[in-house]
């Protein structure tokens, strides 16, 4: 007889690989010997002794004495399975005790814990430009009622895909009804050749824009609620950028003073745009 789907199923119901070769063996004969089973299931010798013990304690077969020898017999096996399952359930209801036990003791630890701020949970780092890319049209998604800005480079729109669905985001914010305003560096319209020409189209749909000669750090502002800004590199790569992204209201508050204060200082983008067209188009000759 095959004995191998058989020794599958009692491992199934609890046994041991070694001890269903074994109760399988004595089912198949009246009293054995532990030589008799360790050559009949193949286990080494040192292990048979092991595997019989727990066998007895656990009540699936019975050992008896035969003169100097011990003999060992299986239990009926209905019973020997009910001894298993029974034990199977006894140890099941201990583990649901411990388990109210522990919930008991380490529940309240939990719900205090929750008191306690975390930095990570509100602070995130973004150094990949795909990454920055995503985080700032999902944060301008989200935005109600004003965004703020320090706009200078390295940018994260450094193609035109990228350029697209940023302007794009900020658009649907302004139809929305929403309010953003940008202060610019004056040098980036040195550098950047497309950023007269953005600027200007997003002047036009309400971009509420200003100059000034000097930005501190490039950073944006939502709602006052949630600030994102630039990590200066410790080795200087061109086009390299690495954005901090803080919900912080506080923060944000702190920085939205600081946005209005050189707000106050800027020129208006109309005034300066004559010459700002200037600056592009000598870029671009």
């Amino acid at each position: 007889m095959d004995n191998s789907e058989y020794i599958r199923t009692f491992i199934d119901i609890g046994l041991t690989e070694r001890e269903a070769k074994v109760y399988i063996t004595l089912l198949s004969g009246r009293m054995f010997t532990t030589t008799d089973l360790q050559k009949a299931v193949n286990i080494p010798r040192t292990k048979i002794y092991e595997v019989l013990h727990k066998m007895v304690s656990r009540g699936i077969c019975v050992e008896k004495n035969l003169g100097k020898n011990k003999i060992y017999e299986a239990v009926e096996p209905k019973l020997a399975m009910e001894r298993i399952y029974a034990k199977y359930q006894s140890d099941l209801n201990r583990k649901k005790e411990l388990i109210e036990q522990v919930s008991n003791v380490f529940t309240p630890i939990f719900e205090n814990s929750k008191s306690i701020v975390n930095p990570l949970d509100f602070i995130e780092v973004l150094k990949e430009k795909p990454q920055i890319h995503k985080r700032y049209k999902d944060s301008v998604r989200k935005t109600k009622r004003e965004m703020l800005t320090f706009n200078k480079g390295p940018y994260a729109s450094d193609n035109a895909e990228r350029l697209s669905e940023q302007e794009d985001e900020e658009f649907k914010l302004l139809k929305r009804g929403g309010i953003t305003k940008d202060i610019y560096e004056l040098n980036e319209f040195k550098e950047v050749n497309w950023l007269f020409e953005s600027v200007n189209k997003s002047v036009r749909f309400g971009q509420q824009a200003r100059i000034v000669d000097k930005l501190p750090i490039k950073m944006l502002i939502f709602d006052q609620e949630k600030v994102m800004f630039a990590l200066e590199q410790p080795i200087q790569i061109s086009g390299e950028l690495t954005m901090i992204y803080i919900e912080h209201k506080q923060l944000a508050e702190a920085c939205s003073m600081l946005f209005y204060y050189l707000w106050d200082q800027g020129k208006e983008f109309s005034e300066v745009e004559k010459s700002l067209k200037n600056y592009s188009e000598a870029i671009l000759a």
